[in-house]
């Protein structure tokens, strides 16, 4: 055989369908299923045995985590393997005009977009950015989980011990989680706590200035306290419990900090990642959380023929919506693309307009023409995507005289 062969992969948990087409796009041989593991691709190069290497084009969807191993695999015996976005694999099945759903389908859908090559085969990183966006996804994933634990332990908080909040103004610092840790409802403080007991967790904390007057004031407050009393005991636990799961994830995610720091600036200062790190940090605003979601998301800038494209990539574009004499005044963003890494841009933009200058003018020059709040800042978010674009090409230090040369004033908010 002399011609290319395109073997397509649906992959799913432990099996993947396989379907083989010619250049011609007919069929090899009947579909057939291979495990996932060493074995299977061994199966599907032995089927292939009249083909060489060169002439093999394998593709597959990069679905969940089953790709990976699959993929490098290949690598290694030299196959070349194209990986596939499942959302351009999906409206390529429905363009065929299919409406069922089968691995099989799937796996010519896969095999023929490969043949065609109309497809745009997705970007992988090297191993140091692979490192850091898993570092950077478990992170945002623990940040979470923390968040949702502290609004259900306020929740809570407000129902078995009302009062607590107003005498102590942030009840997640340290020394207040360990005050709810052990006396979570004001049935427990009311009961087991005393004024020794408290200032001596007061004192355990550098920096405290409570004193026995605060002591006093939260075992007042937890004997007239307005709960009913019902159920402390569980509620007590839930509380406790959760407070608990905070303080474990939040000393992780400083240890991830710690591990993403050790990515992005390691010790050798030619190591092309601390390069990088150090453009980018040179703009105030962004701090390492922004620079590290960037990076992991983004990689190799140069991917990216133009700034457009990477904001388009990030998701950062508006939805545009027309029909007939209809156009919609107010699009909101598509948010499509990493959407981690927009909310720290989105933040990385609230500091940059109190602690940059330059910024915080182009800012309040857009607000003061009448562009809602929100928008400006989003403007202010793409700004920044626009210039680490620019810097990181061109590898060069933040300059506000290259950023806003001559900007013309607004003159109404679009």
């Amino acid at each position: 055989m002399s011609q290319k062969v395109y073997p397509g992969l649906d992959l799913a948990k432990g099996t993947s369908r396989v379907v083989a087409i010619d250049e011609d796009g007919n069929e090899i041989f009947s579909p057939f299923n291979i495990t996932n593991s060493k074995e299977g691709i061994e199966k599907l190069l032995s089927k292939l045995f009249s083909c060489r290497k060169d002439q093999i084009v394998v593709g597959m969807e990069i679905s969940s985590n089953y790709w990976e191993n699959m993929y490098s695999y290949l690598k290694q015996k030299d196959i070349s393997c194209i990986l596939l976005n499942p959302y351009q694999v999906k409206k390529y099945r429905q363009a065929l005009g299919s409406k069922i759903k089968t691995d099989s389908l799937d796996a010519a859908a896969i095999a023929n977009l490969v043949r065609g090559g109309k497809f745009d085969d997705l970007y992988i990183s090297d191993e140091s950015i692979l490192e850091l966006r898993e570092l950077v996804r478990i992170k945002h994933s623990f940040e979470r989980r923390v968040k949702d634990l502290k609004k259900s332990v306020l929740a809570l908080l407000y129902l078995v011990f009302p009062e607590y909040t107003k005498i102590i103004s942030y009840p997640f610092s340290k020394v207040s989680m360990e005050i709810i840790s052990k006396y979570p409802t004001s049935c427990h403080m009311a009961k087991d706590a005393t004024v020794g007991k408290l200032v001596k967790i007061f004192r355990r904390y550098q920096g405290c200035n409570y004193s026995a007057d605060k002591a006093k004031e939260l075992i007042a407050a937890a004997r007239d306290s307005f709960y009913s009393g019902k159920a402390h005991k569980s509620r007590g636990i839930s509380i406790s419990m959760q407070i608990e799961e905070i303080a474990s994830l939040s000393a992780k995610v400083k240890d991830i900090e710690l591990e993403i720091k050790s990515i992005l600036n390691p010790d050798d200062p030619k190591d092309g990642n601390r390069l990088n790190f150090d453009i980018l940090n040179s703009i105030k605003g962004a701090g390492i959380g922004t620079i590290a979601a960037f990076i992991a998301a983004v990689g190799d800038v140069g991917r990216f023929p133009n700034s457009d494209k990477l904001v388009s990539f990030i998701g950062f574009y508006p939805k545009i919506f027309e029909s007939g004499k209809y156009k919609k005044k107010n699009p909101s963003i598509v948010k499509a693309g990493p959407k981690d890494l927009r909310y720290m841009l989105y933040l990385s933009s609230v500091a940059a307009v109190k602690h940059n200058s330059h910024l915080g003018k182009y800012y309040h020059d857009m607000v003061s023409a009448g562009m809602p709040a929100k928008k400006a800042l989003i403007k202010i978010a793409v700004k920044i995507i626009r210039m680490m674009y620019s810097m990181l090409k061109y590898k060069s230090y933040y300059d506000p005289s290259r950023v806003f040369i001559q900007q013309a004033p607004y003159a109404v908010a679009a």
